[in-house]
């Protein structure tokens, strides 16, 4: 190959080939001359580096490619180290700036079959590892990985080859034998493959039901954590795989009864405390995955707080993650707290306190006022309005300290808003706010408090905030007068203000807030009804759910509002949900026996044995949809019991 052009592709007709890099036709010959490999090949690879949006990278691998037969064992090794994690991020997507290095590598197992029964162990460790990071499945290349391991003599050679035919073919009956092996890593990565495709619920095939493979893939993967020790597994042929190792293959059992209940009975009573701890992460992927009860896997997690400390930490964060579902582990999370220092100190306070809120724990109360302002703290469940006696007081405080962090003072402004009346105390705190950049926040919980918080103080704070000029840089919509117009209204139930700034607003072709406050308005709204009926086609999914909802609310056509809203219910057929998700459920209902069509999504969520994405938001969702189904068809339906949906029928 020359700068003129011999080769795959001609040097002479590659564009964009950036300044100084003239040498690197020079460097790939470099790498079959005597004497020059070894530096070649590390001048080559650090010039290459990472880059692979350029036309330079996409074109020296093909060369690479078409070297590979010329290459020594030793380059060869190098080279396909290279190309596997290179290939590993260049084939995940087809489309973007990578896309000529995505179809270089997407092309590239002709070159590489052959080296799958080198003579060298290397070679064929590197050769397995670019077929799976390039994501092959040609049967050519599959049939030749299988025909090696049956003959395989290396440990680590075979580790490759089945972590690419499990990655490829994700066959569990050709990988069973191998979660067997002898040696713990062979049969690793066999439970991989064997674990890499979705799992049913063991009430599909009826109580009874067995699954050897998920089992013994469980105990596989127990014996081959407990053989890498605290250590990361190898890098070659691991990377990729090893980062977080044991998040990954409980998350990996987690579809798979059988085999997490394996991996929890192999690992609880562990003598090694890092082990004892993959037993708990594995329950708490168990739990929420699956809706089923569990008690014994609860029983896991909460054993745990007693443990050492990298074993408590690991169930303080299931159980963060619990929500009302942990409720029985309250007590002995809180002894550990106490141990631990209480809650103002201890290390895993924070996740401990976001735990309690989860289960709707009293004692979490006193523990918020103690913590709250920390750099780190956080509870994303809504604090329940039963708390507001205890907590108002340590609220005001900080509102008019008017010093504290912002985020906390936002995070308290969201819930004064959820507890509406409840945080009637806070009224002069919030009118105080009216002049400050978190004005609107300020509106929308003296909004959400009502006729209570009508003084002649909040009433003219809010008065001024509608018509205030705008600030700097900011849009004549924008700066909290829509919500002070609102707001001005649920306390006076004066409409006019609300109906002229969200009216022009909606007019303007805003989408949120506007149009809750135009559904909060209802039919008093009718004159703007023109200006939301567009925005039902809207650009932005909130803008459109948004405006189904106003639309239904204003003129009572359901229609169009639930043609708007059923689309929005597309994640759900993943078992995934999201806060657009829930608020569409919570609308559908709402709406009532219009939303009939609704019904076959909704029953399917409350009959699935899979949750829809963590624990607490699972059971929002699951509470929303069977409320949504009493109000859309309350005559009683039969539905499914759980653990017997499509989903518990998949192999």
């Amino acid at each position: 190959m020359d700068e003129r052009g011999a080769g795959p592709v001609a040097w002479h007709v590659l564009e964009g080939v950036p300044a100084g890099s003239e040498e690197t036709p020079g460097l790939l010959r470099g790498l079959v001359a005597l004497g020059h490999r070894q530096k070649s090949w590390l001048r080559l690879e650090d010039r290459l580096g990472w880059n692979r949006d350029t036309p330079l990278f996409a074109h020296t691998v093909t060369h690479l490619l078409a070297l590979l037969p010329q290459l020594d064992d030793r380059r060869l090794v190098q080279v396909l180290d290279f190309l596997a994690r290179r290939g590993h991020g260049a084939c995940r997507s087809p489309v973007g700036v990578h896309r000529a290095a995505y179809e270089v590598f997407t092309r590239a197992w002709p070159h590489v079959l052959p080296l799958v029964g080198h003579r060298a162990p290397g070679v064929r460790i590197g050769a397995a590892w670019v077929l799976r990071s390039i994501r092959c499945t040609d049967p050519a290349v599959l049939g030749a990985l299988r025909e090696r391991a049956a003959v395989e003599d290396d440990p680590t050679a075979l580790v490759s080859q089945l972590l690419a035919v499990g990655e490829a073919a994700q066959d569990r009956e050709w990988l069973r034998p191998w979660l067997e092996h002898t040696h713990p890593l062979v049969a690793l990565a066999a439970a991989r493959g064997v674990l890499a495709r979705g799992g049913a619920h063991p009430a599909a095939a009826g109580p009874a039901s067995v699954d050897p493979a998920g089992g013994a893939a469980g105990r596989a993967v127990a014996r081959g954590l407990a053989a890498a020790g605290k250590q990361r597994l190898p890098d070659v042929p691991w990377w990729s795989l090893g980062h977080e190792r044991d998040k990954c293959f409980v998350e990996l059992s987690a579809p798979h009864p059988h085999a997490s209940a394996a991996l929890v009975e192999a690992t609880a009573g562990h003598q090694r405390a890092e082990l004892r701890r993959v037993a708990v992460l594995a329950a708490g992927a168990r739990l929420r995955y699956w809706r089923d009860p569990a008690p014994e896997l609860w029983e896991t997690v909460a054993a745990g707080l007693d443990d050492e400390r990298e074993v408590a930490s690991a169930s303080v964060e299931v159980l963060a993650g619990g929500g009302t579902a942990a409720a029985p582990c309250a007590d002995r999370l809180v002894r550990h707290v106490e141990r631990s220092g209480g809650a103002a100190v201890a290390g895993d306070a924070d996740l401990a306190l976001r735990a309690l809120v989860g289960m709707d724990d009293d004692r979490a109360a006193d523990w918020y006022a103690a913590r709250l302002g920390r750099f780190w703290f956080n509870t994303p469940a809504p604090l329940p309005a039963r708390w507001a006696p205890r907590l108002l007081p340590v609220f005001r405080r900080h509102l008019a300290d008017g010093g504290g962090r912002p985020d906390t003072t936002a995070r308290i402004l969201r819930t004064l808003a959820l507890w509406g009346p409840a945080a009637a105390p806070a009224v002069p705190e919030l009118v105080a706010l009216l002049g400050t950049p978190a004005a609107r926040a300020a509106a929308e919980a003296l909004g959400a408090i009502g006729p209570a918080a009508a003084t002649r103080k909040s009433r003219r704070g809010l008065a001024v905030l509608v018509t205030a000029e705008p600030g700097p840089g900011r849009h004549p919509w924008h700066g909290g007068a829509q919500t002070a117009a609102w707001a001005y209204w649920r306390l006076t139930g004066d409409p006019e203000p609300a109906l002229r700034v969200c009216g022009a607003a909606a007019r303007a072709g805003l989408g949120q807030p506007v149009l809750r406050h135009l559904a909060d308005l209802g039919p008093q709204a009718a004159p703007y009804a023109d200006a939301v009926r567009p925005l039902l086609t809207c650009p932005g999914a909130w803008s459109r759910v948004g405006a189904a909802e106003a639309w239904w609310r204003i003129t009572g056509d359901a229609a169009p509002a639930v043609a708007a809203l059923l689309p929005q219910l597309a994640p759900l057929a993943r078992h995934t949900t999201t806060p657009l998700v829930l608020r569409t459920v919570r609308i559908l209902g709402a709406v009532g026996s219009p939303a009939a069509a609704a019904l076959p999504a909704l029953h399917e969520v409350t009959s699935s044995s899979r949750r829809y994405g963590s624990m607490p938001a699972d059971e929002e969702l699951d509470r929303a949809a069977r409320q949504a189904l009493t109000a859309i068809a309350p005559t009683p339906t039969p539905t499914r019991a759980r653990g017997t949906g499509p989903e518990a029928d998949r192999p």
